[in-house]
């Protein structure tokens, strides 16, 4: 359905719809920086989870690439090569997976500061907002 349209030339008029059109705009803003906050939120929790998931699994991936048999015997069997050799390549492809999800970590506070710049921004410029229609008020009512 959406949100009915905000017209300023309604603004002057001050009227009980545009009020009440104003009012479903006010708590939809509300609504989704509520839901913004708790994104935001959920994702730092996933950060800081990936971080200890991804300690876990250097130290597993590092346990895999230190294996070594110890054979009986002299030589080792071509099962134990072939169990080694595994354990290795699975270790790294462990790390090459750790070491994409670290650049996306990476990425993911690199989007964070510019947010963080996007919001201090558009502050300043809701506050001038704000002082602008305080003008346009006292213009009205005066």
């Amino acid at each position: 359905m959406g949100l009915p349209t905000l017209e300023f030339t309604d603004c002057s008029l001050d009227s009980p719809d545009f009020r009440d059109r104003l009012k479903a705009h006010e708590i939809e803003l509300e609504r989704t920086n509520k839901f913004i906050k708790e994104l935001i939120k959920d994702g730092l929790m996933l950060i800081n989870a990936l971080k200890n998931l991804s300690a876990a699994v250097q130290r597993f991936s590092q346990s895999l690439q230190d294996f070594q048999f110890e054979c009986i015997g002299d030589a080792e069997t071509d099962d134990e090569i072939n169990i080694a050799q595994s354990f290795k390549e699975f270790a790294q492809l462990l790390h090459t997976v750790e070491e994409e999800r670290r650049r996306l970590v990476r990425i993911i506070f690199i989007l964070k500061f510019l947010q963080k710049q996007e919001c201090g921004h558009m502050d300043k410029t809701m506050i001038g907002g704000k002082k602008q229609a305080l003008g346009v008020k006292r213009c009205f009512s005066g």
